[in-house]
């Protein structure tokens, strides 16, 4: 069994682990969606613009965002903020007398964009 030494740098034009990084990803990802029209986006046009190997992913991305209530899916392969854009009245689905839509209370402020977001960088 041959020991372990130091590793040869990688091939020039080879991404870095931080490139690569579903942190760098997902700051992307919402960049791409903050610039989407009314607030929708294509996940496989997101895939392609951010040549993303492996749709997975992306899907964690959304899997996350749609857990905290910031996104919901429009269709199998659309996403959309759950808000308005700023300037806009109310959040998507909302119901006079500050109702939720599917009965219950809301308690939690979710972000009228993207921008309200705060990343780690």
């Amino acid at each position: 069994m041959a020991e372990a030494g130091p590793q040869a740098p990688p091939p020039p034009g080879t991404p870095s682990r931080h490139e690569k990084s579903l942190g760098l990803l997902t700051t992307k990802f919402v960049s791409l969606l903050q610039e989407a029209k009314d607030g929708v986006l294509d996940l496989k046009l997101a895939a392609d613009t951010l040549a993303v190997r492996q749709k997975r992913r992306i899907y964690d991305i959304t899997n996350v965002l749609e857990g905290i209530g910031l996104i919901e899916k429009k269709s199998k392969n659309s996403i959309q903020w759950k808000r308005h854009p700023p300037g806009h009245p109310g959040p998507i689905g909302h119901q006079p007398g500050g109702a939720h839509p599917r009965g219950s209370q809301r308690t939690e402020e979710v972000p009228d964009s993207p921008k309200e977001c705060e990343w780690p960088h």
